[in-house]
């Protein structure tokens, strides 16, 4: 392991353990680098992690979810490794507190509406955000990982959004299942895989990484649920993750990730979102020694070096997606906070490549 990703990896198991996934998130992932020739304790090992942590709920952090399954793809030159581990999974083998919850509510709206507003239950290191269309008729899940600076992310967004697609039709008994895909990436696997994985529309390089349903899709029930087994798993979501909140800074950062696109991610519209007042946003920031222009400057740096690193989308692409109103002030933006344009950074990047 050369000293950059000594570096990396430290930083990761230096990571709180209020962002560990409530969830057995990396469940039969040794199995799986087993059958494809590799080492699990290896892979694992590099995380701090060990084959038994991928069975206990809470043993895993968002970082190191993240950056095993990065690991293991890029050792096993296996691209569509985090999909492979999810359809292994089915859905619903991963389930912790949270999915609990999910797949025992009246149908799979209440599920969705249960998993967005408490999603402190599955981790305080990603956010969970639902939507609507202007017509009403699609409803969107889109997924935020939380944590700054984590720039190979594709693995784990694929697991995670496949997980979420074989889930509802699990728990719904085959009747609901993804619509669309949308993923911030570029295709990492075929695009026949992909279809075979989700059945449906799947777009890259979008604005937003998260799974669209259908309105109907909504009033579908849960298949099986049990009502008194609901009732105790609340009350433990409840009393063990009642009071838990990610730090307001994180929350803010996902919120501007979100918007950032529009051209309307102002400290007005971020607060809108939050159902704050601007100037109570800001009082809450200032409790944690933040401001909104940090996070702001810091998600449009981390963002454009993401699109700089990982696609091949066109300048004038990536400065629409940052919510600038021209190219120009992409690059005065890259210079002041990155020392060089969008084109050297670019450049650098590329070299960088093995």
């Amino acid at each position: 392991m050369n000293r950059q990703t000594q570096d990396t990896v430290a930083q990761w198991m230096a990571e709180s353990a209020s962002q560990t996934i409530q969830a057995r998130i990396l469940r039969f992932l040794p199995e799986l680098i087993r059958e494809l020739g590799g080492d699990a304790e290896d892979i694992l090992g590099s995380f701090d992690l060990d084959c038994e942590s991928c069975e206990i709920e809470g043993a895993v952090s968002c970082r190191q979810w993240v950056g095993v399954l990065e690991q293991a793809a890029a050792t096993l030159n296996v691209d569509d490794l985090g999909m492979r581990l999810a359809e292994r999974q089915g859905g619903t083998a991963l389930f912790g507190p949270l999915g609990n919850v999910m797949r025992n509510c009246r149908n799979f709206g209440e599920s969705l509406t249960y998993a967005a507003t408490h999603n402190a239950a599955h981790s305080l290191g990603a956010r969970v955000w639902m939507g609507r269309t202007i017509s009403g008729q699609t409803v969107f899940m889109g997924h935020e990982l939380l944590a700054e600076d984590i720039s190979s992310r594709s693995q784990a967004i694929e697991h995670a959004l496949l997980a979420g697609h074989l889930a509802a039709r699990s728990m719904t008994g085959g009747h609901v299942g993804a619509r669309r895909v949308h993923f911030r990436h570029e295709a990492i696997s075929r695009p026949s895989l992909y279809r075979r994985y989700f059945q449906c529309n799947v777009r890259f390089c979008c604005n937003e990484d998260g799974v669209a349903f259908t309105a109907e899709d909504l009033s579908r029930p849960i298949f099986d649920p049990d009502e008194v087994s609901l009732s105790e798993l609340i009350e433990r979501i409840e009393r063990e993750y009642g009071t838990q909140r990610p730090a307001f800074q994180a929350l803010v950062r996902s919120v501007v990730m979100q918007l950032l696109w529009t051209g309307n991610s102002a400290v007005e519209d971020v607060a809108h979102v939050l159902d704050l007042h601007s100037r109570a946003l800001h009082r809450r920031l200032q409790s944690e020694h933040c401001t909104f222009q940090t996070i702001k400057d810091e998600v449009r740096r981390d963002v454009l070096m993401y699109y700089l690193r990982h696609t091949a989308l066109p300048l004038g692409r990536i400065s629409e997606k940052l919510g600038f109103s021209e190219q120009s002030a992409m690059s005065r933006f890259a210079r002041t906070h990155l020392n060089a344009t969008p084109r050297q950074l670019r450049q650098s990047c590329v070299a960088a490549l093995p």
